[in-house]
């Protein structure tokens, strides 16, 4: 089956905007998406009547963990790929869908430390019973791409675009004494900000970064 079709089962579960599909290879199709799209997209390819459960693997991104569902659907294998961030470190289990997953999703949760929100086996799988819960063994601390030195600049940037932080104080004494809201080193007007901002966002350089835009800083220390 090629990208096309494979998305065309999707939709039965999922609006098309949520997941993409690009081919990976002969035969192979890779589908990312969001982690609270991952049963329902497993449920939709079983729906064709082929699907079967081959793995799960994870990756320590750093920043997240990468969960990759393998499936084989009409002899086609397809990879939902998703990104569990280390924050939160949990995502539904797919075992009411997909059984054969059970076993897998259990060693992932207790070597990359990701829980399986209604996974029904509660003993360990690997791991000693006595084992510290948040020691996962391949887990790695919350880090990113930036270098310790350029981190609270790039925080600064982003936030201000300035490489010096704005304080909320300076900005009040800057438009009491008439001046411009932002100094000369930052952009000098609101829609410059704007600009900035969308340049970012094209690139994609704060996800890169890891810059979280609800708390205004990087992701990790």
């Amino acid at each position: 089956m090629d990208p096309e079709a494979i998305g065309r089962l999707l939709e039965q579960e999922i609006p098309s905007e949520r997941f993409r599909c690009t081919a990976g290879g002969d035969r192979r199709v890779s589908v990312d998406m969001g982690a609270g799209d991952i049963k329902g997209a497993a449920r939709a390819l079983r729906r064709g009547g082929t699907a079967r459960f081959v793995t799960l693997t994870a990756v320590d991104r750093g920043e997240d963990i990468e969960l990759l569902y393998v499936l084989a659907v009409g002899g086609t294998l397809v990879s939902l790929r998703t990104r569990i961030p280390k924050e939160t470190s949990r995502t539904e289990s797919v075992t009411d869908v997909l059984p054969g997953a059970e076993l897998i999703e259990k060693e992932v949760s207790e070597l990359f430390g990701i829980q399986f929100v209604g996974h029904p086996r509660q003993k360990n799988l690997i791991l000693p019973e006595e084992w510290s819960a948040d020691k996962a063994p391949l887990r790695k601390p919350l880090t990113g791409d930036v270098l310790p030195q350029a981190r609270l600049t790039v925080e600064n940037l982003l936030r201000d675009a300035a490489s010096l932080r704005i304080t909320p104080p300076a900005l009040a004494r800057r438009e009491k004494a008439g001046l411009a809201k932002r100094p000369p080193l930052a952009s000098g007007s609101d829609a410059g900000m704007q600009e900035f901002i969308q340049m970012v966002l094209r690139t994609g350089f704060d996800k890169r970064a890891g810059y979280d835009w609800e708390k205004k800083r990087l992701r990790y220390k």
